[in-house]
């Protein structure tokens, strides 16, 4: 089978892209980088793929190009919108109608879409156990706490998991890692972190090893309502063998469970207090990490992503 990816982000290229065979010709043009839409006819003329598919936010701006020349040459777009459900009305509802079929991993959403006649499936992240695994430790990453996020407060909710989990820890006797966007730095919340605290941005390749060098991977998610949607570093941060703190919502505890997979919180209090205890506590730390582990490689892998609408894959 052929995929045309439209984005060459880390989600797709560690991530969604091993869901495939390896006989499948999977290839990339990103719609980012001026001059695809050269690239792009030229090789449709060639070159022959099931599908396009593309993720979030990234065909937002070029849409109104895009989508009249999938139609001149009847190629199927895959619409798969990350940022359900806070961005459904503004974002994934308006992409989704130039698409042939949508996966969203919020399934209060599928019944948005069927509103909208629009064929949606859901289809959530995952890990890729090539990538996602653990790796040599690192010195530049070693810590007690660490979290790799950017900041921001666009989604409201995402307050919600910055002060359960974050907040309590800033000023704590720990040693905290935070990677992310200079936005740590310089933020209108005048949220600010203790000096040295902020790393910088971490390259996405360097994920397994930093998450292979803390004591405790924190975890934010920017949702709290939704029966399935959280954050991909969940699934990313426990594929790697990391034992994960993060904040309790309805779809941590629908997918992971307490103290056996991961740990969650539902306060400050309650995380400095499982933070003190974890830290003495090597042997629970690793025996936790080791579940998440084999839990997200028994049922939360890109390839059985795939094999779940594989069937639909091929009607295209």
């Amino acid at each position: 089978m052929n995929v045309l990816f439209l984005n060459n982000s880390s989600l797709l290229c560690q991530g969604l892209a091993s869901g495939f065979s390896p006989f499948d010709d999977i290839r990339y043009i990103p719609v980012h980088q001026s001059g695809w839409e050269d690239r792009l006819t030229n090789s449709l003329k060639t070159w022959r793929p099931k599908f396009a598919l593309a993720e979030g936010v990234s065909i937002s701006t070029v849409a109104q190009k895009l989508f009249p020349l999938l139609r001149r040459h009847s190629l199927p777009l895959i619409y798969w919108a990350i940022d359900d459900p806070p961005d459904w009305r503004l974002m994934s509802r308006p992409l989704a109608r130039g698409a042939s079929l949508v996966l969203t991993p919020a399934k209060e959403c599928l019944a948005l879409y069927q509103r909208e006649k629009i064929r949606a499936l859901y289809f959530h992240f995952a890990c890729n156990p090539s990538f996602h695994r653990p790796t040599e430790s690192s010195l530049k990453y070693s810590c007690d706490l660490l979290l790799v996020a950017n900041y921001y407060t666009s989604y409201p909710q995402r307050r919600i998991g910055l002060e359960t989990i974050l907040t309590p820890l800033r000023t704590g006797p720990f040693d905290l890692k935070v990677f992310g966007n200079e936005d740590w730095l310089s933020n209108k919340d005048n949220y600010t972190l203790e000096p040295g605290s902020y790393r910088g941005y971490l390259p996405y390749d360097q994920l397994p090893c930093a998450y292979s060098s803390a004591k405790i991977v924190l975890g934010l998610n920017s949702v709290t309502d939704s029966p399935t949607m959280m954050s991909m570093r969940t699934f990313e941060a426990l594929g790697c063998r990391a034992f994960f703190l993060t904040h309790w919502t309805p779809a941590i505890e629908n997918y992971f469970k307490n103290h056996v997979h991961l740990v969650w919180s539902r306060h400050p209090d309650e995380t400095l207090e499982l933070v003190r205890f974890y830290l003495s506590r090597e042997d629970l730390r690793a025996k936790i990490a080791r579940q998440g582990q084999e839990e997200v490689y028994r049922n939360h892998t890109y390839q059985q992503r795939i094999q779940s609408v594989h069937k639909f894959l091929q009607k295209l």
